[in-house]
């Protein structure tokens, strides 16, 4: 790993860049608007963050970068390969996957990855290379045999993942 000048913070420059994002509308049921979340760590962070949240605002449309991730920190820029991001909505079990997809996926999800796809790509401090790579995971909970989870709620997730270089310069807002 090349020194730094500065350790750049791949969370504080996300952070910065994803409170530019714009309201989601829910244009089911009355069109409420929501601001998304962004939020990090290993699952035990997310739980604990979900926790805390049921008592407050809505943690939903839910961003969350996704620990452990390596990263190479060089003189004026971090990469990080295959980062890995969830994002997610609080789903209603008992719909079937074609209601989902109108519902969550199509309405929100799709919506917010569009959102953040094109920060990355007009951000002047943002380099992805290549495509994402997108699983998705609808009626998403834990299973009985304990499998790959985010969470302790019945989600609808999409997760990406992608190589990334953050510059270590200032941020200028994108416009939506």
């Amino acid at each position: 790993m090349a020194m730094t000048e500065t350790y750049i913070s791949i969370e504080d420059k996300l952070t910065e860049m994803f409170d530019t994002l714009p309201l989601m509308t829910n244009g089911i049921g009355g069109g409420a608007t929501y601001k998304p979340i962004f939020g990090y760590g290993d699952e035990k962070e997310l739980n604990a963050f979900l926790k805390m949240k049921e008592k407050g605002e809505s943690p939903y449309p839910l961003i969350w970068l996704l620990y452990p991730y390596k990263e190479n920190q060089t003189k004026n820029h971090v990469e990080v390969s295959n980062i890995q991001f969830i994002l997610a909505v609080k789903s209603n079990m008992p719909m079937q996957n074609f209601e989902r997809m109108q519902v969550t996926f199509k309405a929100i999800l799709i919506p917010l990855y569009n959102n953040i796809s094109y920060l990355f790509k007009t951000a002047n401090i943002v380099n992805v290379s290549g495509d994402y790579d997108v699983i998705k995971y609808p009626n998403y909970s834990y299973d009985a045999k304990g499998a790959e989870t985010f969470g302790n709620l019945v989600w609808d997730a999409m997760k990406i993942e992608f190589d990334i270089k953050i510059k270590n310069t200032c941020f200028k807002a994108q416009i939506f």
